[in-house]
């Protein structure tokens, strides 16, 4: 079955701009011209177009408006966000709904963007995916909008969220690499929404780890990279061009995917060997994981299943199902490769 993503390819033209022909997004209108070009590649592709959208369909489920709001970088190609986006889509196109508007973050950065969005697309419905902005959520409440989160899983969140557990994945993780022998662990990931690594999900499954085999969590062996992967390589760069090789940590569990390929660069770039110097784990099992050479250890996150949950949720949410906001967390599982299964004496 074609993806948005295939048709996006096809055409030479972003995620987005597809999403917005094939909804007929009248706020912010593609060129008549693409439009036709994207709606042929989709029936070349076999691509099922939204037939002429009723108010109500015959088994008396509204027709929802919704927007899904994405950050800049996360759109189009991401490994992790475009099949999450992708699960979204099917499934709003099965429950018959029409397909939902995408706008990036920053296109919605503040209150009168925020307002002039709910203003031109009508939406009732809104699936913040790993956005978050305090004062701009309460004013989409305030506007009676309702508000989902994707891969938005924060104790202080109000909203329904859908999401996985990375606590306990990043705890399994480590204690993989626990059991593999490894008592020097270092760790590379970013911030959470509080813009402080600390709080992080998978920072906080790597600590209690590491606390409850009674390991050292070492200040100079955590990255924060900012989710930036150049970064990544640089910091990972940095620490073991700085130390004997003796000194090195035995082992990197990297909070994505994304941040430890670099990472492993790096290890081969300062003469060491994965996993019998450094063994390395990442987090989302994208598809190049089991690419790479070695072949990466990472935690299987349902991306697409994600994307089809949230959409059945909002759709259930704005027909009024949930009274109060819900957390899904879908469950993951440890893929085992060969950057770590390496037993330590």
């Amino acid at each position: 079955m074609a993806k948005l993503k295939d048709i996006a390819e096809r055409v030479g033209v972003s995620i987005s701009t597809v999403s917005r022909a094939i909804s007929n997004d009248a706020s912010r209108p593609v060129n008549e011209d693409t439009k036709q070009k994207i709606r042929q590649a989709a029936l070349d592709l076999g691509y099922k177009l939204p037939e002429p959208s009723q108010s109500v369909h015959i088994n008396g489920m509204a027709d929802k408006r919704v927007v899904c709001v994405v950050p800049q970088n996360l759109m189009d190609d991401h490994p992790y966000f475009s099949t999450v986006l992708a699960g979204f889509h099917k499934k709003m196109e099965e429950l018959g709904q029409p397909p939902a508007i995408v706008r990036t973050c920053e296109e919605v950065g503040d209150a009168d963007k925020i307002r002039h969005m709910l203003r031109e697309t009508g939406a009732q419905g809104i699936v913040a995916v790993s956005w978050y902005d305090k004062e701009l959520f309460e004013l989409i409440q305030q506007a009676g909008v309702a508000i989902m989160g994707v891969s938005l899983n924060d104790d202080r969140l109000t909203v329904p969220v859908v999401d996985c557990d990375r606590i306990l994945s990043a705890r399994a993780a480590v204690r993989h690499l626990i059991d593999q022998g490894h008592t020097r662990i270092a760790y590379i990931g970013g911030p959470a929404y509080s813009k402080q690594m600390e709080s992080e999900e998978r920072y906080v499954g790597y600590k209690f780890a590491m606390l409850e085999a009674n390991l050292e969590v070492r200040e100079e062996w955590l990255m924060n990279t900012g989710w930036n992967v150049d970064r990544s390589f640089s910091k990972m760069s940095e620490l073991l061009g700085g130390l004997p090789k003796e000194l090195w940590p035995t082992a990197v569990f990297c909070a994505s995917d994304m941040l430890a390929i670099p990472a492993m660069r790096a290890v081969v770039e300062n003469r060491g060997r994965i996993p019998e110097d450094i063994a390395i784990v990442g987090m989302d099992n994208i598809d190049v994981a089991q690419y790479t050479t070695p072949p990466l250890t990472s935690v299987s996150v349902p991306k697409y299943e994600i994307g089809r949950v949230a959409a059945k949720s909002i759709v259930d949410y704005l027909d009024g199902h949930f009274k109060v906001a819900t957390k899904i967390l879908l469950p993951c599982s440890l893929i085992v490769r060969e950057s770590s299964s390496f037993t330590r004496e």
